[in-house]
């Protein structure tokens, strides 16, 4: 199975380990890829609304013609066990996406297009540690679908 994970900006220096963590563990579930990209622009000089369409193309020009689960603050919520079965459900067909919005959130063209819109919670997270919750996520997901035990 092939994990695709858009997210815009990069990774700060401090996340990494924690991010590598996951990576590293997730080898022997599925072919993990990150792609990082840039960002829309300066609040400074541009609109919330024109930032947010830029991060929406260069999202959707990394993902191409592929469906994808958007991790979106006003998202279903759903446990990790049904978490589990949605990966299970998509290992299947062989790709899964996952696109993570920006400091600033998502447009609603990405809202509009998503297969598929989840909250990781209530609470809001930034984009860096969204990736890693969802990276722990997806690693636990597979650890149930395996029915091994998962403990850290």
């Amino acid at each position: 199975m092939k994990i695709k994970i858009i997210v815009p900006g990069k990774l700060s220096k401090h996340l990494k380990s924690a991010v590598d963590f996951y990576i590293k563990r997730l080898k022997r579930f599925a072919k993990l890829e990150i792609i990082y990209t840039k960002l829309g622009g300066d609040l400074n000089v541009m609109d919330s609304k024109t930032i947010l369409n830029k991060e929406a193309q260069n999202i959707l020009n990394a993902i191409g013609k592929a469906d994808f689960i958007l991790l979106d603050l006003h998202g279903e919520k759903v446990t990790s066990e049904q978490f589990a079965r949605m990966i299970e459900t998509d290992r299947l067909k062989g790709n899964m996406t996952f696109v993570i919005g920006g400091p600033l959130g998502v447009s609603e063209l990405l809202r509009d297009q998503a297969k598929r819109r989840i909250s990781l919670s209530d609470l809001t997270f930034t984009h860096e540690l969204a990736l890693l919750i969802l990276l722990e996520q997806i690693f636990r997901g597979f650890k149930i679908i395996m029915n091994e035990k998962y403990h850290y």
